[in-house]
């Protein structure tokens, strides 16, 4: 080869990790130490020119030893030495064509058949790890695309330098589980500087693109050395976080600190668990303080419900003496004393029987004792003894027993008997005049078809009615206010439409000879509005005791036993006294003012209320 041939090869600049490993491995002056004069006319003999990619290019040039640590200057030299003492063949103008071109020399190293590509067994890390890992590292740092590449270090290196270490040769792979506290930022920093390796495998494309006949040929002949590159770059990406995982599971500087973060977890749990303990014990025993408190707070109070109770048992004991006494005090009088009052209440009514008499007197002797309470029993007697004669004393017991009638009737039951107030003359005339029936339901089917969310909906509603109701002018604050009357008295206009509708069925019916000759009378109507005297309430008490209620027997049945027993009342009318009693019982019950306690002191312990709890 020329000389301007030689001067025409690309300078091939060594990576900064082999000028390090050649610094670090002492062979600044290898080219110089090592190459050798002896003759490899051999070796040369047994290549075939045309097999060139089988051969040993760095054995052709006499640089076996020194291989990808030889500089392009030893390159040159060599082979200038070769071309003088032999004639130039094919085998070193190949060698030196592919050496001498950085790009060539950099495929070829790539996948320098006669270098071994070490690869580390688990029994050999386990044995030396720093010592065989540290080899391995450093080879493929050579190849790595970032630079510099962390070392592994050795036994004292910091934890932060270890975890960088594995940051950078675990980034393509399982890097997540190193740091899961990481930022987005730190972690596409690792993704972009991670392990990447610079072989690109072309020397072993299979088939030269420059073969291809035409530009489609050599661009899938291309495709196809690419995808093959790709390939074997990640088989070796492969081979190398093999051998990281290895690295990060026997790792004696990750092992200490994993094992140092679970004694430092255990500790801090522990502590946790004996401040829980402690929270606890100290919890329990004021709970125990504070139960102790409690169960003596709730005797001493027991013990004061006790005597309170106590109090209250010897109070009622002496009222109920007291009540006794003046009970027996009030019928002496009125019995034995003033003989029933037979004599003055014959003198008004001579047509009483004496045994009537009798029997009313004793019955409102029972009245008052149920009626009156203890004082008020003892103001009563002492009147009855200090009175002169009986006609005296007749006169203050019937005031006190009428007095005694009307409060036995509670004010809720005392409205049954009473008629409800009427509606002023004036605005009842007003209203009826004004709105007639047709009126309303004219009102009604306009409220109707007129939902709320119209426009001057009452406006609309009262126009409707004008149109269909002639000679009459309604406004719209008028259909309102009777839209509103309708509401509140919703019952009141379905009596006069059902009254309406049977006016209407009866004019249009035939009426036949029988129903001709039918009298209605409107007398056990007229008398279910009688008001129950006294006697009749007591009747109805004493029966509902001694009929009650048969699950299988109609209530019908029931009810005509008891108005039998009462005598003067029918069956419904004994049904819907129950009913209102009932009625009225509870609203009065609830309250606690006291109006209530004279109810249930004089009505809820009544045997009615009693049976209707039952």
């Amino acid at each position: 080869m020329s000389r301007r041939a030689l001067k025409a090869v690309v300078v091939y600049n060594p990576h900064p990790h082999i000028v390090l490993f050649r610094e670090l491995a002492g062979y600044k002056n290898a080219a110089a130490e090592d190459i050798s004069d002896e003759d490899n006319t051999v070796y040369l003999r047994t290549l075939d020119p045309k097999d060139w990619r089988t051969n040993d290019h760095y054995a052709v040039l006499n640089l076996k030893k020194q291989r990808y640590r030889a500089s392009d200057e030893d390159i040159r030299k060599q082979y200038r030495q070769l071309v003088l003492q032999h004639h130039p063949d094919k085998r070193r103008a190949r060698a030196f064509e592919i050496l001498g071109n950085s790009s060539k020399r950099h495929a070829y190293d790539s996948v320098d058949p006669f270098l071994p590509d070490y690869k580390p067994s688990l029994e050999e890390i386990k044995k030396d790890f720093f010592g065989t890992l540290n080899i391995f590292f450093l080879e493929k740092a050579r190849w790595s695309k970032h630079q510099p590449t962390p070392f592994l270090g050795h036994g004292q290196s910091p934890l932060e330098a270890v975890y960088r270490f594995y940051d950078f040769w675990w980034a393509l792979a399982l890097f997540i589980f190193l740091y899961i506290v990481r930022t987005l930022q730190n972690l596409v920093s690792l993704i972009r500087e991670g392990y990447e390796t610079t072989k690109d495998f072309s020397f072993l494309d299979e088939e030269d693109k420059e073969k291809g006949e035409d530009r489609e040929a050599r661009r899938y002949i291309e495709r196809c050395n690419r995808a093959e590159r790709q390939r074997r770059r990640n088989e070796e990406h492969r081979k190398v976080h093999q051998i990281v995982d290895l690295a990060r599971s026997h790792d004696p500087r990750l092992l200490a600190a994993e094992k140092a973060a679970r004694e430092a977890k255990e500790a801090r749990k522990r502590e946790r668990l004996e401040a829980i303990q402690k929270r606890r014990t100290e919890e329990e025993a004021r709970a125990k303080a504070e139960s102790a408190a409690a169960e003596a707070a709730r005797a001493a109070a027991a013990e004061r419900q006790r005597q309170e109770a106590e109090m209250q048992r010897k109070e009622r004991e002496q009222i109920k003496a007291l009540s006794k006494k003046e009970k027996k005090r009030l019928r002496n009088n009125c019995v034995n004393r003033w003989a029933h009052f037979v004599a003055p209440a014959r003198a008004e009514n001579p047509s009483v029987a004496e045994d009537a008499v009798k029997l009313q007197t004793l019955q409102d002797v029972d009245l008052l004792c149920h009626v009156l309470s203890v004082v008020e029993l003892a103001d009563f007697n002492t009147k009855l003894e200090n009175t002169g004669d009986v006609y005296e004393s007749f006169s203050v017991w019937k005031a006190e027993v009428a007095r005694a009638r009307k409060e036995s009737e509670a004010p809720g039951l005392r409205s049954i008997n009473e008629p409800k107030p009427a509606p002023s003359a004036s605005n009842s005339s007003e209203a009826n005049s004004r709105w007639t029936f047709e009126m309303n339901q004219l009102l009604i089917k306009a409220v109707n078809l007129f939902p709320a969310g119209t426009q001057k909906r009452w406006e609309v509603i009262a126009a409707y009615v004008n149109q269909h109701e002639k000679g009459v002018e309604v406004t719209g604050k008028e259909a309102l206010k009777q839209a509103n009357n309708i509401r509140q008295d919703y019952s009141v206009m379905k009596h006069e439409a059902n009254e309406k509708a049977f006016d209407s069925f009866a004019s249009n019916a035939k009426v036949s000879d029988a129903t001709k000759s039918v009298t209605i009378t409107n007398q056990i109507e007229a008398e279910t509005h009688r008001p129950w005297t006294w006697a009749e309430q007591r009747a109805l008490e004493k029966a509902l005791r001694e009929n009650p209620t048969r699950p299988d027997e109609p209530s019908t049945v029931r009810w005509q036993r008891i108005a039998d027993e009462v005598g003067t009342r029918t069956s419904r009318e004994c049904a819907q006294r129950y009913k209102d009693l009932v009625e009225q019982a509870h609203p009065q019950e609830e309250s606690s003012d006291g109006g209530s306690r004279c109810f249930k002191q004089k009505v809820v312990g009544t045997p009615l209320y009693r049976a209707h709890l039952h």
